[in-house]
């Protein structure tokens, strides 16, 4: 793992870009398909490949019966249940405001991790963390009397709270499973989660009317933000634990900002690049000082000046 670790940061900054770019997507997927036809087609292609993916790697697939209620858990916190939300939600929402809502998960997972005693979290983390959602809301526009709140935001910040649980879950489960394994197990989950919503709809989709940029959508949304991101977001919470790699969720509204300029022909302003910064700059604040107790820090430096 040592030997790998240097690949970690870049991964999780991958997952991240992948994120950003799915939200973008399938945002502008939604004018002519169904959101929730299209997520139920969706999983069901991306199971599959996610019990291939994990064959090709020569991952265990198998499961302990008393892990049952902690995988069914993840499967609906990362998956099923979470999906439900965040579809809709974004679908009655701007990816703007989607991603800036779904920034909330990292903040709600450090404060289950400290408040369950998972982990102990560090002040220097929680000011990194508060720095760069601060970021976030001056990238939407807090201060510029653009953010409005709409039922999708109502919905986001529920799928929010749902994955910060499923980063919570799956941290229990990690030494015991392998990430491809594990994302197979909850996966298939998660798919039957969604399907008695998704099956009436996705019989109701007239498929031969989607414009053939929809369906490049689609298969981007099948490959990248869970096949290829959630093995590599799972070895993160492994590495770092659940509150430290969640943090990473924090350049995600910064990305999609950028892709929306880029693809929905949004308009950059100041307060974007500006938020941006803000929002990196807590990234980094929370890596320097995140292992770090700033009441230790105090003391040190008092103790150095007597």
């Amino acid at each position: 793992m040592s030997v790998r670790r240097p690949l970690l940061y870049p991964g999780l900054m991958f997952v991240a870009f992948s994120w950003a770019m799915n939200t973008v997507l399938v945002k502008y997927a939604f004018a002519s398909v169904d959101p929730l036809a299209f997520t139920g087609l969706r999983f069901l292609a991306m199971t599959p490949l996610a019990f291939l993916l994990a064959r090709s790697m020569h991952q265990a697939i198998r499961f302990r019966a008393r892990d049952l209620p902690l995988l069914i858990g993840c499967g609906a916190c990362g998956y099923g249940l979470y999906q439900y939300f965040w579809v809709f939600g974004l679908a009655n929402t701007s990816a703007f405001a989607s991603s800036l809502l779904a920034s909330l998960s990292p903040l709600l997972t450090l404060a289950i991790v400290a408040f369950s005693g998972q982990e102990r979290v560090h002040a220097g983390r929680w000011l990194g963390a508060a720095v760069a959602l601060f970021g976030v809301v001056v990238f939407e526009g807090a201060f510029s009397g653009h953010l409005t709140f709409r039922p999708g935001d109502a919905l986001t910040f529920c799928a929010a709270a749902i994955f910060a649980i499923f980063n919570v879950l799956s941290a229990k489960l990690l030494g015991r499973y392998t990430p491809l394994g594990l994302v197979a197990i909850t996966m298939t989950i998660g798919t039957l989660i969604l399907l008695p919503g998704a099956l009436p709809r996705m019989v109701h989709q007239n498929y031969a009317a989607l414009p053939a940029v929809d369906w490049w959508i689609f298969a981007y949304s099948v490959v990248f933000p869970i096949v290829l991101t959630f093995p590599i977001w799972s070895w993160g919470i492994s590495v770092l634990g659940a509150g430290r790699a969640s943090l990473f969720q924090f350049s995600v509204p910064v990305l999609a900002g950028l892709l929306s300029i880029a693809i929905l022909r949004s308009r950059i302003e100041i307060h974007q690049v500006l938020g941006t910064a803000v929002c990196i700059g807590g990234m980094a604040i929370s890596q320097w000082l995140g292992k770090f107790s700033l009441t230790d820090i105090w003391a040190e430096r008092t103790v150095s000046l007597k």
